[in-house]
């Protein structure tokens, strides 16, 4: 990765408009005004760390235009963990796990009557799912598990949502909603540093005729090279039933390898998959149909930078 030396105010503006330069760092003493450099990034988030900026742009790493031209029906609420099916009975989905059990699920800040309802989606649209996600956290000291209810539910495209949940004698703070059309982010952060997961289960509409394909795009974060390590999971020969998840771990000490594990049995529709074993926080990102790699990729940037 080039960094382009800047020592002078004309320095600067050839930087800026220079529109393969990501990268640049002051020399010879040149000091910036910040305001002239905020002014003349024109949409580019300027960071500053250790004398060194990073120009961020809009599209970093750019996409075609996108087909819209499919449905996405937010269909998301609460039901028992189990609804769908018992996760006790496939342990081989949690392995390495506390087995999914009433006894192993904490109430945290919930109510009593609500510690073993989980938010999950009915179809999507298409009959992506039969019942999925049942979203949970799993504190991996405690080898325990939490319910965290989304809400609002089904908002409109663009609206990010905050909520704070306090389990496991810890807080999580959990940013959610449709952050494009038919892209659903989860954006979780923790308060210490010790490990945990976050995790989906369920059933997909494929009946049991579903390919498994995990995929990697490269990408550039604080100067370091990294990989996008997502999964795309889709019904044979449907190009309606698509579910594209991605997982990117805040920790960038953690960012070296496959962030995420899925199992499923062939043949099969029911399925679980989770994160890695992360501290600080996590990105995940589901998209219906499209593969938004880069999209992705420009919000972690925008997200962690």
């Amino acid at each position: 990765m080039s960094i382009y030396d800047i020592a002078s105010q004309t320095d600067l503006e050839s930087f800026l408009a220079d529109p393969e330069s990501i990268y640049g760092r002051l020399t010879d003493g040149f000091v910036v005004d910040e305001t002239f450099l905020f002014l003349a990034s024109n949409n580019k988030t300027i960071m500053v760390q250790n004398n060194v900026f990073k120009i961020s742009r809009e599209y970093t790493y750019t996409e075609p235009e996108p087909d819209l031209n499919f449905e996405v029906t937010k269909d998301m609420s609460n039901e028992l963990y189990n609804y769908e099916y018992e996760p006790n009975n496939y342990p081989q989905y949690f392995p390495n796990m506390a087995a999914l059990i009433d006894e192993n699920i904490v109430v945290g800040d919930k109510s009593e009557e609500d510690r073993l309802l989980a938010s999950y989606w009915d179809d999507l649209g298409d009959d992506v799912f039969d019942d999925w996600g049942f979203f949970y956290l799993y504190d991996v000291n405690s080898e325990k598990y939490y319910f965290p209810l989304i809400s609002p539910q089904n908002q409109d495209d663009g609206v990010i949502t905050t909520q704070i949940f306090n389990a496991f004698e810890r807080t999580f703070t959990i940013k959610h909603g449709w952050a494009r059309y038919g892209v659903f982010k989860f954006d979780i952060s923790v308060n210490d540093n010790y490990a945990f997961k976050f995790g989906a289960y369920g059933n997909m509409g494929s009946d049991g005729d579903e390919n498994i394909e995990h995929l990697t795009y490269p990408y550039t974060l604080f100067l370091t090279n990294k990989t996008l390590y997502y999964v795309k999971q889709q019904e044979n020969n449907d190009e309606n039933e698509i579910l594209y998840s991605y997982f990117v771990p805040k920790n960038q000490t953690e960012n070296n390898s496959i962030s995420y594990d899925l199992y499923q049995d062939s043949g099969v529709d029911e399925n679980s998959i989770m994160t890695k074993e992360f501290t600080n926080g996590v990105l995940v990102y589901f998209s219906k149909i499209l593969d938004v790699k880069t999209w992705v990729v420009n919000d972690v940037i925008a997200t962690l930078d």
